[in-house]
């Protein structure tokens, strides 16, 4: 299973808030400019975040005791401190951090699934999902499917399987483009071996228009386990050219399928059924049954003094056998009925022994009889092989080094790129890079429903950034663009960054790092910012 949501906080402007008022004598507006330290410390948190990202934990925790600082009763400031003292591991402090900001506002639903979620990660499930339930229950909440994949994955971790299954289905009802919840859902179908069922889940979510590694790598497992080799491989081949740097596609190239996350659900649910079912009837498994040793007489007969005879299978009585004798007797069958007998060892007896024919038995023993009537066991003989005898059918052995599995191979080939339409639109900070267009180039067979599945992108996009319609075909050496050829943003007069942010729905922080830009910075009519992650820009 996945790793726990953590629900990311809203971030507002860096701008500070300007007022406007009146002076009494003068009929001139005075202006006084308020810096918003909620603004200032929201900056600090995405500041912070980012090194955090980068694992710069020192200027991490710097922005974030700064952005307590600022504004002390603002929640994200103490969730936020509360994550970081979760990545170093200091869980006491962090357990605080969340109660300050639950204290500063009890009834915040980011909170509550925050606090939540850390807490299954610490363990402490009740608690955890006391504060994952008060988050579901809140009016507004627009997250509940989130809360309840996280309900799911800690019951997950207490071996609570049915309670997870709800908690994914509610979690599917409230969200059914929820792509994680379906995916686990599956996966937890799976690890149940309810395969048709699971099967059923991933054709829901490859018909809304969704496709990843996980989602192909669940499906390649499910058709190998119902015996569909010839779909499975297709699969397969599919993941590891699609998706060459995958772990999924690592795993089905060294066949290492045990150690993935559904490999390992699936050996937890198995162990958690037979620790149910010992657990439920104990008397079923016995480590040490005992051998109960009784004596019982024989009818007098004719021998020498010694006499070898061969230990059948089936032992009716042996009487007259030491204690030390009858646990030799004892390790030395390994197969066979168990022997009844009651201990008087101090009386002597006679031997009675079942004969049976040699092909009856695979062990042979050599007895001998000591001038007291004392049977002693003088050796075992090894197991013999049971020939096969007239007309009995043997089976066709294969040889498994004769067995070849035909080669996946990689496709590493490079995608090729594309200067975007404003490239010839200087940027207002020379320093900063504008990242190329992956595009493909359209050759024999393709169209835009082969492409989506190739590159994993979905065809409502390819359609939006290629102003194509779905009737459209495309032609031989057409270039498709296979991200958002608007990069940048051209700045005109009257142009901010607070208008630019909202209109590209960003954050202001975000504008400002990608471009490297400072606080004070002004916006020059004519050059133009990039509107996306430099460093995420790709296919």
């Amino acid at each position: 299973m996945r790793s726990f949501w953590v629900i990311p906080f809203a971030l507002l402007g860096l701008s500070g808030c300007v007022t406007e008022t009146h002076s009494v004598t003068k009929n001139s507006p005075v202006v006084n400019t308020e810096v918003n330290n909620q603004d200032a410390a929201r900056t600090r948190i995405t500041l912070a975040l980012e090194y955090l990202k980068a694992g710069n934990n020192t200027q991490a925790k710097f922005n974030l005791e700064r952005a307590a600082k600022f504004a002390p009763n603002l929640p994200e400031a103490h969730y936020t401190l509360a994550y970081y003292y979760e990545q170093v591991k200091e869980y006491q402090k962090a357990k605080a951090s969340y109660q300050t900001a639950l204290t500063l506002v009890p009834n915040d639903p980011n909170t509550l699934n925050n606090y939540g979620t850390f807490l299954c990660r610490i363990g402490e499930y009740d608690e955890a999902s006391e504060q994952l339930h008060k988050a579901i229950d809140m009016n507004g909440y627009l997250r509940v499917s989130q809360s309840y994949e996280n309900l799911a994955l800690c019951a997950v971790k207490q071996d609570k399987f049915d309670l997870a299954l709800d908690y994914l289905n509610s979690a599917v009802q409230h969200d059914g483009q929820s792509q994680s919840a379906l995916v686990a859902l599956a996966g937890l179908y799976y690890a149940k071996s309810d395969m048709h069922q699971a099967l059923r889940v991933l054709e829901r979510y490859t018909q809304s228009g969704f496709i990843s590694s996980r989602s192909l790598f669940l499906e390649y497992l499910l058709h190998q386990e119902m015996g569909h080799l010839e779909q499975s491989q297709k699969i397969a081949t599919t993941l590891v050219q699609t998706y060459p740097q995958s772990y999924q596609a690592q795993a089905i190239i060294k066949e290492d399928y045990g150690n993935s996350e559904f490999g390992i659900l699936r050996e937890q649910y198995r162990k958690a059924k037979v620790a149910e079912i010992t657990e439920h009837s104990p008397q079923l498994y016995t480590a040490q049954p005992k051998i109960k040793i009784t004596r019982k007489k024989a009818p007098k007969r004719e021998s020498n003094n010694q006499t070898a005879v061969k230990q059948p299978t089936s032992v009716t009585s042996i009487s007259g056998v030491t204690s030390s004798e009858a646990v030799s007797l004892r390790a030395g069958l390994q197969a066979g009925p168990v022997v009844e007998a009651q201990a008087q060892l101090s009386q002597p007896a006679s031997t009675t022994v079942t004969s049976v024919t040699e092909e009856q038995t695979q062990l042979s023993t050599l007895v001998a009889e000591t001038p007291d009537n004392q049977v002693r066991v003088v050796s075992f003989g090894e197991p013999k092989a049971v020939q096969p005898t007239q007309g009995q059918v043997q089976f066709h052995q294969i040889d498994a080094s004769q067995v070849r599995f035909r080669e996946i191979k990689e496709n590493n080939a490079p995608v090729p790129t594309a200067k975007p339409s404003s490239a010839n639109t200087p940027l207002l900070n020379p320093e900063v890079n504008l990242p190329n267009v992956p595009v493909h180039i359209v050759g024999l067979g393709e169209n835009l429903f082969s492409l989506s599945v190739k590159y994993n992108v979905k065809m409502a996009s390819l359609l939006k950034w290629n102003k194509l319609k779905e009737s459209d075909r495309l032609q031989i050496g057409q270039q498709v663009y296979l991200n958002n050829p608007l990069t940048t943003h051209i700045i005109k007069d009257g142009d901010s960054l607070y208008n630019i942010a909202t209109d590209y729905q960003l954050q202001i922080g975000d504008l400002m790092r990608w471009n490297k830009l400072t606080p004070d910075v002004e916006l020059a009519a004519g050059h133009s910012l990039l509107i996306v992650d430099p460093s995420k820009y790709t296919l």
